[in-house]
């Protein structure tokens, strides 16, 4: 993690410096004083009706890890209409609008390269993956190596409710100008037939990146994460695998072990298939290279704009987005390219790699 961190003032530097130098995409738990106190404000301050809120056209990203997501993500998340969970939101699940209120109204917030090392600067406000809310909404565990598909008949009525009662939180949170859900998670490939359930006019973006860096990169995200959980302590987690669920994984871990390339390629052909075959069964589909959003921004996200119905931002926290669009200060030192080759070879040649 880089040593360039700024902190809005000193009381986030008292009371969070710590939790930021700890942070981890499952956050660590809050005491239970912390609890007592979001829960008795969310009660009191913002138990209010939501229910008129509309959910328009969420936006759910797919891809898999270190493939751009976060990228099109902070791009998307970016624009002056957007809602999406940030890092606050995803620490306190069950104190949405609370969280949030107290992020801005004490201007809370630390900013710096977050704990991957990979030239991505985050803060609280940053969007997040919603990961403590999948597990809360469809009771996914991410120890788990097999996710299997869940549909609407699956969950009962009150969870559903639930979910539109949490985005709808989300949305109040970001008024007046929060109107479109934005969502991203690189291990929806076996959710999105249920999300297009929950939600029929959802519009799902796929992006793509070569194999032969993806499944490079996808080796490092596994060393780094796990050195993390060793480095914080989590309670909660001692191990995790960070793939997409796909109905192989344990077999290839088995035949390979989780930081061998030859197991994250075969993770990569089986995610890319999944999200093509479920492309068949939902409303709205876009797919999008990586390579071709770094070398054609404006265009590339022109088209995913036009695909989601919403125009081109107007606003500097885009424009400073945009501007760092391929911009990176880490190295990285792959290789195996023709190992990966050849396991994907056939799906890459469908790409146009």
């Amino acid at each position: 993690m880089s040593q360039h961190v700024h902190y809005a003032n000193w009381w986030s530097k008292l009371l969070f410096k710590k939790s930021f130098e700890n942070q981890f995409y499952i956050p660590l738990p809050a005491t239970r004083i912390e609890m007592i106190i979001m829960h008795a404000i969310e009660r009191f301050k913002f138990d209010l009706d939501h229910s008129q809120t509309k959910i328009d056209r969420p936006i759910f990203i797919v891809g898999l890890p270190r493939s751009g997501t976060t990228l099109l993500y902070n791009l998307l998340c970016a624009h002056e209409n957007s809602a999406y969970v940030t890092n606050s939101i995803n620490a306190f699940p069950t104190a949405i609008c609370t969280i949030e209120w107290l992020r801005k109204k004490l201007n809370l917030d630390i900013r710096g390269e977050r704990f991957l090392a990979d030239s991505v600067e985050t803060d609280f406000g940053s969007p997040s993956e919603p990961i403590m809310f999948w597990g809360k909404w469809f009771g996914r565990d991410v120890e788990s190596l097999y996710w299997e598909e869940k549909r609407i008949k699956d969950i009962s009525a009150e969870k559903i409710d639930e979910i539109f009662s949490d985005i709808r939180k989300i949305l109040f949170s970001f008024a007046p100008n929060g109107k479109r859900f934005i969502c991203k998670y690189p291990v929806l490939q076996t959710e999105l037939r249920l999300i297009q359930d929950i939600f029929p006019d959802a519009h799902f973006i796929h992006i793509v990146r070569d194999a032969r860096t993806t499944a490079n990169s996808m080796v490092k995200l596994h060393e780094i994460s796990n050195q993390q959980i060793q480095k914080i302590k989590h309670p909660k987690i001692k191990y995790i695998v960070p793939y997409p669920r796909v109905k192989n994984l344990q077999k290839y871990i088995n035949e390979f072990g989780a930081t061998d390339v030859r197991c994250t390629a075969h993770v990569w052909q089986d995610a890319i298939e999944t999200v093509h075959e479920c492309a068949k069964d939902l409303n709205n589909f876009f797919e999008i290279k990586y390579e071709i959003l770094l070398a054609s921004p404006k265009l590339s996200m022109l088209n995913v704009f036009n695909f989601c119905g919403m125009n081109w931002p107007e606003n500097k926290k885009f424009d400073y987005e945009f501007a760092k669009i391929g911009k990176i200060r880490h190295k990285n030192n792959y290789g195996n390219f023709d190992v990966i080759q050849e396991i994907t070879k056939e799906t890459l040649t469908q790409l146009g790699y």
